[in-house]
């Protein structure tokens, strides 16, 4: 957790996937049984299925083409060469 101005407590974001979390960088679901980063890869297939799964309309490309414009807003993927080589 971290703290705000006023010294209040609040829960912090995964930096891969904006889930709420209480502290650290990465939530359970974007670290392997390590504690490290998924890969982009494996990280971008995880976001299409759950993608698909909420929402039984929606064709893989569009999963594809949403999920990598989500990726490009978060911090752990901002850099990533993989993300740059998806979006040309």
């Amino acid at each position: 957790m971290t703290e705000d101005t006023m010294g209040a407590r609040r829960a912090g974001s995964c930096q891969s996937c904006s889930m709420t979390i209480d502290d650290g960088q990465y939530c359970q679901y974007c670290v392997d049984e390590h504690g490290s980063l998924r890969s982009f890869d494996e990280t971008f297939e995880r976001f299409i299925q759950f993608a698909m799964g909420r929402d039984r309309t929606l064709d893989r490309a569009s999963a594809e083409s949403s999920t990598l414009r989500f990726m490009s807003t978060m911090p752990a993927w901002a850099d990533s060469s993989e993300l740059r080589s998806r979006l040309k």
